[in-house]
């Protein structure tokens, strides 16, 4: 039978966050259809490399830095969409064929563990905006305390995971990995189950609607609603 252990790390980043200032304005994409604008993110390019305040006080205002792998003169990108995909307690499930797997499986999944490897994991073998210069600025987050893991071992060995930010009672999730089949499955599943039962975190932030994470529950609500429960889950997180 799998194996959930739980993590209940809570720090108040509220002093941090208002004492960043915003970022520089915002370009947004043009040429598009008014439909497609909607649903089009906005970017901005930051004039110096971002620091780990910066990315923690801009994710409570809807922007989450990237990497820009194609550009050596502008290696990161702010990128803010209009909508934004979250997972709530109301709405959070686990498919049933995944619950099935998971009652007879010996895989463990654990919380807050072994970050390094699930950030290399999540970007070995792939190209695109998890760049090596992104993962430094990750890495320095980390050490300020406000990323989370989910990795899914079986025994000692990490066979897969997720990561992201967590703000209050807020997590994230940016990145999966897997080594064995429903490996990020399990992890992914964990973190729902957290969520459900009214643990550490009240809202998973999906960044945008796939299959995949409508499977979990995902539904959309708008750029400013997602702020406004961010902000919320600061005021709430003790």
């Amino acid at each position: 039978m799998s194996r959930v252990l739980p993590h209940d790390m809570r720090r108040d980043v509220r002093p941090m966050l208002r004492s960043v200032a915003r970022p520089a304005g915002v370009i947004t994409l043009r040429g598009l259809s008014t439909a497609a604008a909607k649903m089009a993110p906005n970017i901005s390019y930051p004039s110096s490399r971002p620091t780990a305040s910066e990315v923690m006080a801009n994710y409570t205002r809807g922007l989450v830095l990237l990497g820009h792998a194609s550009s050596r003169l502008a290696p990161f990108v702010w990128n803010s969409f209009p909508m934004r995909s979250v997972i709530t307690r109301e709405t959070a499930r686990i498919p049933e064929r995944l619950q099935r797997y998971r009652r007879h499986s010996e895989l463990e999944v654990r919380f807050n563990e072994d970050f390094e490897a699930i950030i290399h994991q999540c970007s070995e073998g792939r190209s695109g905006w998890l760049t090596p210069q992104l993962i430094d600025i990750y890495m320095e987050v980390y050490t300020l305390g406000f990323i989370a893991t989910a990795g899914t071992y079986r025994g000692d060995q990490l066979v897969g995971g997720l990561w992201g930010l967590t703000v209050g009672r807020t997590v994230s999730v940016y990145s999966l990995f897997h080594r064995e089949n429903r490996a990020g499955a399990f992890a992914m599943a964990a973190l729902t189950d957290v969520v459900a039962n009214d643990g550490r975190w009240s809202v998973i932030d999906c960044g945008t609607v796939t299959a995949n994470t409508a499977r979990y529950g995902a539904s959309e609500i708008t750029k400013n609603e997602f702020c406004k429960l961010v902000w919320n889950g600061l005021k709430y997180s003790g």
